[in-house]
């Protein structure tokens, strides 16, 4: 039996035959830059929930539960399963926003305004026990831009957005 000899010429032909399909497969394809993103954590759904202010007319409790890749709101219902979602808030009210660890990773919340500063001491404790909830009970105020962990600043992050009250 002789060994077979594969030449230059097949090695390259068959290199660019391959990258030749590569590359029309990646025109073919879906184009990801295009896709809109979708959400880190795989118990959300959404990555934008309602921010129409009369869907939050007459909240007072706020519920996620937290991951390292992000928050997931569970009420009220414009926030459910929504990844990080926009809190709309109104000015002046009082709210408790709870939460609970579903990884087990340490975890707390807090809102910040636009220099990244503590709003009037509103940051929980915070709790690294899967099933555990914790619970932060605040008012509205101007100030509040964002609500974050201090530990996962990047990941569990959502804007808030206050509305003024109706005279």
């Amino acid at each position: 039996m002789t060994p077979q000899h594969t030449g230059r010429r097949a090695v390259l032909g068959g290199l660019a035959g391959l990258c030749t399909t590569a590359s029309v497969a990646g025109c073919l394809g879906e184009d990801d830059a295009d896709d809109d993103p979708e959400p880190v954590v795989d118990a959300a759904e959404e990555l934008e929930g309602e921010t129409d202010p009369e869907a939050w007319a007459g909240v007072e409790t706020i519920r996620f539960d937290g991951y390292v890749g992000g928050w997931v709101g569970v009420e009220p219902t414009a926030i459910d399963r929504v990844e990080n979602p926009t809190l709309v808030l109104r000015e002046g009210s009082e709210y408790e926003l709870v939460w609970e660890n579903m990884d087990g990773v340490h975890h707390n919340i807090a809102f910040w305004d636009a220099d990244e500063e503590v709003v009037s001491d509103y940051s929980s404790d915070g709790n690294e026990t899967v099933g555990e909830t914790e619970s932060l009970a605040f008012r509205a105020t101007a100030e509040m831009e964002t609500y974050r962990c201090e530990y996962q600043r990047d990941g569990q992050r959502g804007d808030v957005v206050i509305v003024l009250e109706k005279a």
